[in-house]
């Protein structure tokens, strides 16, 4: 077996593929008619849409195997990907690239393919569009034109995917911070909530008021608060993890989800570590505030739950509740709670 090599833009490439954000998705309709079409137009057993990940194939359309993905190094289409032009392979057992390839000595018993790049508007070859047989044969011209089509309605089905990925990122983004917005937050802590009820695990939230922010607009203006916003959420990100979710709800109010924590019972190790996370944020964002010599500082309510709450605003009024009794503290600290 002889493994394709590696394009010379392969970092660029994974880039482009993975702004798609499509490997691991759902099947979707028009892909599977997309392959499902080919393999008739073929009449083979087999029609997929790959694409070619860093260590692996996968299968965005699967007529006729029962596995999605496979090891890169195994892939006819690691090979169809070096250029633009279709891989056709008569007898797969006849050539040195494939003879002894797992796919075609094994079960699976491989023999025809017929592979076109998916090439996308920046120039990309991010899979393909191939069609596999279980017996020895080829194509003509007509056939191999008319794979050509369907490799192109299959890349404009990904720009499709891209551009509708891309309003439902917007639409979920505050577009001055470049956080979550509020109905992200919510939809992402019911999500959260759902999936405490399967694990049991527990759940951590916090809750950040800024205080004295409303002087920063007043003495300074709306663009320097703009500034200070952007600023905060910067804190926010540079404070947390990359699985941890944060956003602005509105004005200057932010909360945070943040990843499961490995203890499931009440414990003062448990209840240290949600504190700690809190105070790394405090202490990021009242640095960030202090550098721009700007008097803000945040009060931070911050709860984890051992039981699943009833709903996210159930969860959020906790936290907003202890992030209340944090002004009244005296502002720029935490109180938290074990419930």
């Amino acid at each position: 077996m002889v493994a394709a090599p590696v394009p010379a833009n392969e970092a660029e490439r994974l880039a482009a593929l993975r702004s798609y954000d499509i490997l691991d998705t759902a099947c979707e309709t028009a892909f599977d008619d997309i392959a499902d079409i080919a393999r008739q137009l073929l009449r083979a057993p087999i029609g997929l849409v790959t694409l070619i990940d860093a260590e692996r194939q996968w299968f965005k359309a699967n007529l006729g195997l029962d596995f999605r993905q496979t090891p890169r190094d195994q892939a006819f289409c690691a090979h169809a990907i070096l250029g633009s032009a279709p891989l056709v392979v008569p007898d797969a057992t006849q050539d040195v690239r494939f003879a002894d390839n797992p796919l075609v000595t094994g079960p699976n018993n491989i023999r025809f393919y017929a592979g076109v790049p998916l090439v996308n508007p920046q120039g990309f070859v991010l899979g393909t569009l191939c069609v596999i047989d279980t017996v020895s044969r080829d194509i003509g011209s007509v056939d191999t034109k008319m794979l050509r089509g369907l490799a192109r309605t299959a890349g404009t089905a990904m720009e499709l995917h891209r551009a509708l990925h891309d309003m439902r990122r917007v639409a979920a983004t505050d577009p001055l911070t470049g956080l979550a917005n509020r109905r992200a937050f919510y939809q992402r802590l019911e999500t959260a909530i759902s999936r405490q009820r399967r694990t049991g695990k527990p759940l951590d939230v916090l809750y950040l008021d800024l205080d004295q922010f409303k002087l920063i607009n007043d003495r300074h203006g709306h663009a320097v608060g703009d500034d200070a916003l952007q600023q905060i959420a910067a804190a926010l990100r540079s404070a947390s993890r990359l699985e941890d979710f944060a956003a602005r709800l509105g004005g200057d109010e932010f909360a945070l989800i943040l990843d499961d924590q490995a203890d499931e019972s009440p414990n003062p190790a448990a209840e240290w570590r949600l504190s700690a996370t809190a105070e790394r944020i405090r202490k990021s964002i009242n640095d960030a505030m202090g550098r721009r010599k700007w008097p803000v500082t945040a009060s931070i309510g911050a709860v984890r739950f051992l039981a699943p709450p009833e709903t996210a605003a159930d969860a959020l009024a906790v936290a907003d509740r202890l992030m209340y009794e944090a002004k009244g503290a005296g502002r720029n600290c935490i109180r938290h709670l074990l419930c």
